[in-house]
């Protein structure tokens, strides 16, 4: 009689395996309808489609050109933002003389009026950038992509022939002050070109914006409206 243990041969039994442990374990099977695990890397998408749809550069002469007179809306923008605050700021100087220094003002009120017209019109083309005017997209949004060029480019066109006409009378307003020596009637006396001159700038460069959009627009390089190109 012997005293050895039978021998057991080892069985294929997986044993389970410990609380939270998480082994993954990938088959080289492409046939498989899971996706991959998160720490593989999925391999990139099939570009060739893509590369048909004619979509121009951004560089070039035209893109110079949106660049240039985006920069020039910017600068506006800033002008116009510290036009504000100068009025701003002597609001609150012409309060403190009058009312706690009981003193009489001459120029305050005036130059805030100016001010604030000033950066109203030197502030257009940064606000058509941005798309901040008051606008309603109801029509656009129900119309097709091919229709909603179409205005698009119709609403542009008329953009430009307006501020193309209120640039050249607001040129031709502030050469007949200049040469009239023309004059504010206070006390102030302020020459009058000077806070004209902002109504043809305003307007040549909100003219200069519109045509950087429609060119912006015409070339797809950008949408009508800034409508998603997959909207129905």
């Amino acid at each position: 009689m012997s005293n050895a243990a039978p021998h057991s041969p080892s069985l294929p039994i997986d044993m389970p395996e410990p609380y939270g442990s998480t082994r993954i374990v990938q088959t080289k099977s492409s046939s498989s309808p899971f996706p991959p695990p998160p720490d593989v890397e999925p391999l990139p998408e099939n570009t060739s489609t893509h590369q048909g749809r004619g979509t121009p550069p951004k560089g070039g002469a035209i893109g110079a050109f949106i660049h240039g007179v985006h920069l020039l809306s910017k600068l506006c923008g800033a002008a116009s933002a510290a036009m504000f605050t100068i009025a701003m700021l002597i609001i609150c100087q012409l309060v403190y003389m009058r009312y706690v220094l009981n003193a009489s003002t001459v120029w305050q009120t005036e130059a805030v009026i100016f001010l604030m017209i000033g950066a109203t019109l030197v502030g257009l083309p940064y606000v058509q950038m941005i798309r901040g005017h008051v606008n309603v997209d109801l029509l656009p949004m129900y119309l097709k992509r091919g229709n909603r060029k179409i205005l698009a480019v119709i609403i542009l066109l008329f953009g430009l022939a307006i501020s193309g006409l209120f640039g050249f009378y607001g040129i031709e307003l502030v050469i007949d002050a200049y040469t009239g020596g023309w004059r504010s009637e206070t006390v102030w006396g302020v020459a009058l070109w000077k806070p004209y001159s902002a109504l043809p700038i305003g307007f040549c460069l909100l003219f200069l914006q519109f045509l950087a959009d429609l060119l912006g627009l015409v070339t797809n390089r950008t949408t009508p409206f800034d409508i998603p190109e997959d909207a129905v």
